[in-house]
């Protein structure tokens, strides 16, 4: 029996250990470790890469970025 692939997940800030926790219980997630704002070109590619993005207030994301999101994300 084969599984299927969990959604590639990005979290762009630190969040509370038991929401990190459950999330990679039923995600592929990628965290961003260093808890920092990250640059708009970092953004970029995580959202080039995912398929779920959770931002947090602090992210500047405009329509420019919107459109480089990956197919995944759109």
């Amino acid at each position: 029996m084969t599984h299927p692939k969990k959604p590639e997940v990005f979290v762009t800030r630190k969040l509370p250990a038991p929401v990190e926790a459950r999330m990679q219980e039923l995600f592929s997630v990628e965290l961003n470790r260093d808890d920092r704002p990250l640059t708009r070109d970092e953004l970029a590619a995580a959202m080039s890469r995912a398929d779920v993005l959770v931002p947090t207030l602090t992210d500047q994301i405009d329509k420019a970025l919107i459109e480089k999101a990956g197919p995944r994300l759109s």
